[in-house]
């Protein structure tokens, strides 16, 4: 196994595999309960953790559910040249999705902020053998990780919340230096996966609820506006934004990436059922024989949209170029050097 480089010794070494840079979190964690996450793990002592999440929140929670134990949600890495001695970082590494079956084919750390949900990964990974994952308990932006140490860093359903975790500056400026630590993370030649909606995607223009905020007509409006709003609804600041697909290039650009490639996720990058190359006119051909099949879904709560049969008459007018801006979401490589 791959021995990791650190900018400390602030750490405390868990099981040999586990390196923790947070103290007793008494932080609510992220998707769920503090109290769910002990359950979580302490079941996985006695359970397939599929039996866990099904009894868990099948029926209490089935959006939950099916992000938890949906596959699809790692069907992008066919996208990567993934080599067995690589080094991958999978940050925000949630419930194991994508560590546990990537780690099949290289060296994989999996980073999460909170050490219950570490806990839980490992267990998963346990039950599936897979011994080839590093963990870490740290706040990427803690900044614990040497420069050049890795082949591919993930960022999958993470990238508009990592202003979440630094209160106080500007989520938009967190967004743009995060890429610029990444690609200092990177090694020459590395490659950045991210998985994330497009703000302008038919469906929330349409008025779907944002994945996030859960809020309708929201998403596309301008970022300052968008603040203002939630500020006025929820009282409090937002800290979660999501860009077009012109954005996102121009974003990765200005960090120094190059062959940027997007590929248009159907019906969602958390749970991909079809991925269109975006670089040539297939997408035209495509939604017009299709779409019909693919319905897409309420990103907030997990429902089917009632959108969709507006959808699909929309997709199938427009030219390949149009479509390309208009996906829900996209999943993007993007490489340095």
């Amino acid at each position: 196994m791959t021995n990791l480089k650190f900018k400390n010794n602030n750490f405390n070494v868990i099981d040999s595999d586990i390196f923790s840079f947070v103290s007793n979190n008494k932080n609510k964690i992220f998707d769920i309960t503090n109290e769910d996450a002990k359950k979580f793990s302490n079941e996985l002592n006695h359970k397939n953790w599929q039996e866990v999440a099904f009894d868990m929140y099948y029926d209490t929670n089935q959006w939950l559910y099916e992000i938890i134990t949906d596959s699809n949600r790692s069907d992008f890495l066919f996208l990567l040249d993934i080599k067995k001695d690589d080094l991958v970082l999978d940050v925000g590494a949630g419930w194991g999705q994508i560590s546990v079956p990537l780690s099949a084919y290289c060296n994989v750390v999996a980073l999460e902020k909170y050490l219950e949900k570490i806990e839980i990964i490992k267990k998963i990974a346990k039950q599936e053998k897979c011994t080839n994952i590093q963990y870490v308990a740290a706040n990427f932006s803690d900044d614990v990780f040497e420069p050049n140490q890795f082949d591919l860093i993930i960022l999958n359903g993470v990238f508009e919340w990592i202003s979440e975790f630094s209160i106080g500056e500007n989520p938009l400026e967190i967004q743009r230096r995060t890429l610029d630590k990444i690609f200092e993370l990177l090694k020459p030649r590395g490659t950045l996966y991210i998985g994330i909606e497009n703000r302008f995607g038919l469906k929330y223009i349409l008025g779907e609820a944002d994945d996030h905020t859960g809020l309708e007509d929201f998403v596309y409006l301008d970022h300052n506006t968008q603040s203002l709003l939630y500020k006025i609804i929820k009282q409090k600041d937002l800290r979660v934004f999501t860009h077009s697909k012109k954005n996102y290039q121009t974003m990765l650009e200005d960090a120094g990436f190059h062959s940027i490639r997007f590929f248009g996720d159907l019906p969602d990058y958390k749970r991909i059922k079809t991925m269109i190359d975006l670089s040539n006119d297939y997408p035209t051909s495509f939604h017009k024989t299709n779409l019909e099949f693919i319905p897409e879904f309420n990103g907030y709560g997990g429902h089917f949209s009632i959108l969709n049969e507006k959808i699909r008459h929309i997709y199938t007018a427009l030219s390949s170029n149009e479509i390309k801006n208009l996906y829900p979401s996209y999943s993007i490589i993007a490489r340095k050097n």
